[in-house]
This record gives C-alpha cells, structure tokens and sequence, in this order.
C-alpha cells in the first residue's frame, strides 16, 4: 500500500524542454557518434530507446530517434537526459569534401528536443512499505529539497543540459558559434 503523496515528494525534479529545429544539410552519422561521446565523456550510459522509419508520405520519409543518457551519481539520485529527433523531408545526398572525397550526408528537416531530470529514490528502496514511503516524503520535504534543486539540478542543467544543447547547434554549424552558458556554473 502507497501513502498519498504530499507536496514536494516527486521522484525526480525536471528540467524545461528544449527544442531545436533546423533545415538544411547534416551528416546523420557524425551527430549520433557526437552526443554517444559527449554523453559517455560525461559518464552517462548512453541507450538508443527507439528507431522508427516510416515510409516516404506528403513530407518524404520520417524517422524518429529516442535517445537516453543516465548516469548514477550517487546512491540516492541519478541524471536522465533524453533527446529525441524528428527528421522528415530527407534525402541522402552526395558531398564532394575539400579534400575531394566524396561523403553521404543528410539534406532535410530536422527537430531536436532535449529533456531533462534528476531522478532521486531510483532504485525504490524507500517504498518498501508505508513507513519508508512517508520517512522519504519527509526527508524530500524538509531536508533534501533545496539541495535537489539549488545544487543537483544546477549542476546537471549548466553542465550537461546546456552545453549539449549548445553543442548540437554548433555541430549542426546554426548561429550560435559559441557556449554562451560556459561562464556559468564553472563550466569551461
């Protein structure tokens, strides 16, 4: 049996969504391997939860990619970062490089978006039974909440969120040529 749960007992503390759409020419391939890095560098387990490819309709063939990163901080709580991406309007088209090799890329749309949380109790020890349960209820409430918020979602936000959403634009060469979060939080 589950106690009702008061305020501020949620298992995790999420993170804004954030979006990224893009049109023009990518390589596919370079951005998988990039954020598989960028999330095994950071110490994240990365997971490819989905692949969907759909035939070609009105907007050319779709394809749906889910990708998670988690990492197990401490005992207590852990990172989950997902990212998913809607690419429609596609087609393979050949790129001669400068050094005059020739390599498949991507051209189409592209929608990027990235969430975030800190999952804390991930491994359910405190729900055993109905005391455990209210014993963290109370320890989230009045013990633990401010440093879930003020210091592991700060970390996990300014560390990992922003700067592979910052990344991701970079690689994909838009606008943004440069880290504008990297003075935050001591991040380089």
């Amino acid at each position: 049996m589950k106690p009702l749960p008061p305020a501020h007992t949620e298992l995790m503390a999420p993170m804004d969504v954030t979006y990224l759409q893009y049109k023009g020419v990518w390589d596919m391939q370079d951005l998988y391997e990039f954020v598989a890095s960028f999330l095994n560098k950071k110490k994240f387990k990365f997971y490819e939860k989905k692949y969907i490819h759909k035939r070609p309709g009105p907007f050319g063939p779709e394809t749906y990619y889910v990708w998670e990163g988690k990492r197990d901080v401490e005992e207590y709580y852990k990172f989950v970062i997902t990212v998913f991406l809607h690419t429609f309007d596609t087609q393979d088209v050949e790129v001669v490089m400068k050094d005059g090799s020739k390599k498949a890329f991507t051209k189409g749309r592209l929608w990027v978006q990235i969430t975030g949380k800190v999952e804390t109790d991930y491994e359910k020890r405190w729900e055993q039974n109905t005391f455990y349960a209210n014993l963290r209820n109370f320890y989230h409430k009045y013990v633990i909440w401010k440093k879930i918020e003020a210091v592991w979602w700060d970390n996990m936000h300014y560390t990992v969120f922003l700067k592979l959403y910052s990344l991701i634009k970079e690689r994909l060469k838009m606008e943004a040529e440069a880290y504008e979060h990297r003075y935050f939080h001591k991040v380089r």
